[in-house]
């Protein structure tokens, strides 16, 4: 049974990647591709989203500016420091999340990470894939800092090309009115307490 469960996850992952070519109109609004080959997406001018980075994506992460990087994986947290350790100008952050167990403190916690590192410069989010952890605290940080609505948050997140996981039924259901006030308020004390 276990083995089953497990080729049902792996065939949904690589379902994700199996056509990058077919993907939908994004509206200009949407995060803009930068780099593909590492899911790397530009947000805005101070935040960046991607899969968890590999040597080769140093140069381009360089290269915009990111002066910040939140890690929020749970596992193998220390890949980032493996792979920037020759650059010091790049500070690296750890704000790991469990997929399965994200509430609203832990995404105001991420997104007061991001935005005190962003008055140094461009902030990189990523966890492994660049869908689901990072698609739910970017889809929060468009709420909070770019008043989006919950739906159109929500459709980048599911439908942005990122490969979304819609296993993940409990990232869906965070989309409430009460969870976004929730956010706000856990966001509201975090700068108080600073």
């Amino acid at each position: 049974m276990k083995s089953w469960i497990f080729l049902l996850l792996l065939s949904l992952n690589l379902a994700a990647y199996a056509h990058p070519e077919i993907a939908p109109t994004r509206p200009e609004t949407w995060a803009q591709s930068v780099h593909s080959a590492a899911n790397l997406y530009r947000v805005d001018d101070k935040l960046y989203r991607s899969e968890q980075p590999i040597g080769d994506d140093v140069a381009i992460l360089l290269q915009n500016k990111i002066n910040s990087i939140i890690n929020l994986r749970y596992f193998n947290r220390k890949k980032d420091q493996q792979i920037f350790s020759s650059h010091a100008g790049v500070k690296l952050i750890n704000q790991p999340l469990l997929t399965w167990r994200v509430k609203p403190k832990h995404i105001a916690a991420v997104l007061y990470q991001i935005e005190q590192n962003q008055k140094d410069g461009a902030v990189l989010v990523h966890c492994y894939h660049g869908a689901d952890r990072t698609g739910i605290v970017v889809a929060f940080y468009r709420m909070v800092y770019q008043n989006w609505s919950l739906d159109a948050a929500k459709a980048e997140m599911m439908g942005g090309g990122f490969g979304y996981h819609s296993v993940w039924k409990n990232l869906e259901n965070l989309f409430t009115e009460q969870n976004l006030a929730d956010v706000k308020a856990e966001l509201n004390q975090l700068r108080q307490m600073r």
